[in-house]
């Protein structure tokens, strides 16, 4: 059997092995692929990992003994399931993986906005402490959010583990879903609700035709101006222009992403370089716990395949 790997470099890195797949058979390793190189790879491969490498229907045809895609992520809008379903082949993902890892970021953005740790640390490095008349100083506000209202929208897995860390700061918990679930102290809203309450919103919900730019200049419009915004799930889920406008005539306090909807972002990208945009570069997801996580629910996927099994499918 081959297996051919798309994307391995940002799974793998240096610190994960890629020959624990060995055993199954011989493995083509790619750091990366783009959807043209698709045409120049070894087309003899049985099953194809694969993270942000589109493969769409006319794609397939290039591969006549592809029997499994393993897509080593939870999205799988860049395979073209149903294709592959009709042709037989097997779509599989990885769910669930990366619940706390995901969550602890939004955290840590939000602590980061608030508490500038880094910035007062390098102060103190620069000597500015030593020099300093006070025995205490700051040099950007300092913000405290026991109290204060987080709004979530998208309550699955990593937006209640998110709720459960600000409930650990004393935040009050709001949500929007597709429907209310009853859970206990945190109250299900309507998103115009969401949005004109909450003091922190935090975007936890897939990206569909109905929330595509769902954060746009309507919903902006009714938010707080002291208010914050964090995305760590998928950029199209706000409209760029809109939040640039929001964030420059301070209609909203700050922006606090790890997701743009076109990644790795074209230079001059609209949110980059505002000073009240803060944004890191899609590493919610990767922590080591996170990506090991990945790699082990891969092998069960292509054991029980060899099996005869069928685990993660999403396209039975």
């Amino acid at each position: 059997m081959k297996i051919l790997i798309l994307d391995g470099f940002t799974l793998f890195q240096k610190d994960l092995d890629v020959s624990i797949f060995e055993k199954y058979g011989e493995i083509i390793f790619r750091d990366r692929t783009s959807r043209d190189e698709l045409k120049q790879v070894d087309h003899s491969i049985e099953v194809i990992i694969t993270n942000k490498c589109p493969i769409g229907a006319d794609d397939l045809s290039l591969f006549p003994n592809l029997a499994l895609i393993l897509v080593s992520a939870t999205g799988y809008n860049i395979v073209d399931v149903q294709s592959c379903k009709e042709k037989g082949i097997q779509v599989s993902n990885v769910p669930n993986y990366g619940t706390f890892s995901v969550a602890q970021h939004a955290l840590a953005m939000l602590l980061n906005y608030s508490n500038q740790v880094d910035l007062h640390e390098k102060s103190v490095k620069r000597g500015e402490w030593s020099s300093n008349q006070d025995w205490s100083y700051t040099l950007s506000p300092i913000r405290e959010w026991h109290g204060k209202t987080l709004g979530i929208i998208g309550m699955g897995n990593i937006g209640q583990a998110f709720a459960s860390m600000a409930e650990s700061l004393g935040m009050q918990v709001i949500y929007h879903h597709t429907k209310d679930l009853k859970l206990a102290n945190r109250k299900f809203v309507g998103i115009n609700e969401l949005a004109s309450t909450s003091d922190v919103i935090s975007l936890h919900c897939p990206l569909t035709p109905k929330t595509d730019k769902m954060v746009n200049s309507e919903f902006l419009s009714r938010m707080k101006s002291s208010s914050i915004l964090i995305n760590t799930s998928r950029g199209g889920l706000i409209h760029s222009l809109d939040l640039k406008s929001a964030l420059v005539s301070s209609q909203i306090s700050a922006a606090l992403l790890d997701v743009l909807e076109v990644e790795p972002p074209t230079v001059g990208h609209p949110l980059i370089g505002i000073p009240n945009a803060i944004i890191t570069p899609h590493i919610a997801w990767i922590s080591l716990e996170a990506r090991k996580r990945i790699t082990t629910s891969l092998e069960n996927t292509l054991k029980s395949y060899i099996e005869g099994k069928v685990v993660n499918c999403v396209n039975p």
